[in-house]
């Protein structure tokens, strides 16, 4: 593999060569005007890799920043996208989450990524419901993952909703004892005359 030195010895006219300040400068704006000027440079994805793998701490190389490096010291793969922004390479749940940080929708590669974390994370949590015989919260995951219900996940749903119709029916018994106490007929008291107060009615 040739080495990133011996490419820019042989390559004439490179533009850290022609201004090699303006690469290490402290000022943003000679940094911006660094890294547009590696745009269209041949030795773009070598040098960019070589201060990657190296996690260089200073300068503009390859088109990046330190600070553009700096999200990429755990070893996770690279891209330049269509503008040259330094990205994470597609195919992965992090990447997917990426794309709505640029206002973009997710490519296929990083929504099979996601899709594929999804139903891992509900595979495990059917497991964890299974474990304890089989729950209603059970059956919702199976329909999440567009499978039929196992069977003591149907029957944890029966015993759920057995138990919700006799807590029904009790509440309507109580409902209906308290109706029937509340309507009885006063009686009247022997011995007692009800006095029953006629209405004038003005001519």
């Amino acid at each position: 593999m040739t080495s990133l030195a011996a490419l820019t010895a042989r390559t004439p006219n490179l533009p850290c060569r022609l201004d090699p300040d303006l690469f290490f400068s402290d000022n943003a704006r000679d940094r911006a005007a660094a890294v547009r000027a590696c745009r269209g440079c041949p030795l773009l994805e070598p040098c960019a890799a070589v201060a990657i793998e190296t996690r260089e701490p200073w300068g503009v190389w390859g088109g990046t920043t330190a600070a553009d490096r700096r999200g990429f010291r755990d070893g996770r793969a690279w891209r330049f996208d269509g503008a040259g922004r330094l990205r994470q390479k597609c195919g992965s749940v992090s990447a997917y989450h990426a794309h709505f940080a640029y206002r973009e929708q997710p490519c296929g590669e990083c929504t099979a990524a996601w899709e594929a974390r999804l139903e891992a994370d509900r595979r495990a949590r059917l497991e964890a419901e299974h474990a304890t015989g089989g729950t209603t919260r059970g059956y919702g995951v199976h329909r999440l993952l567009g499978e039929p219900a196992c069977e003591r996940c149907r029957e944890a749903v029966k015993r759920q909703s057995a138990a919700t119709r006799r807590e029904r029916a009790q509440r309507g018994l109580h409902g209906a004892r308290g109706a029937s106490a509340t309507s009885r007929p006063v009686r009247a008291t022997p011995g007692r005359e009800t006095a029953v107060q006629s209405l004038a009615i003005a001519s």
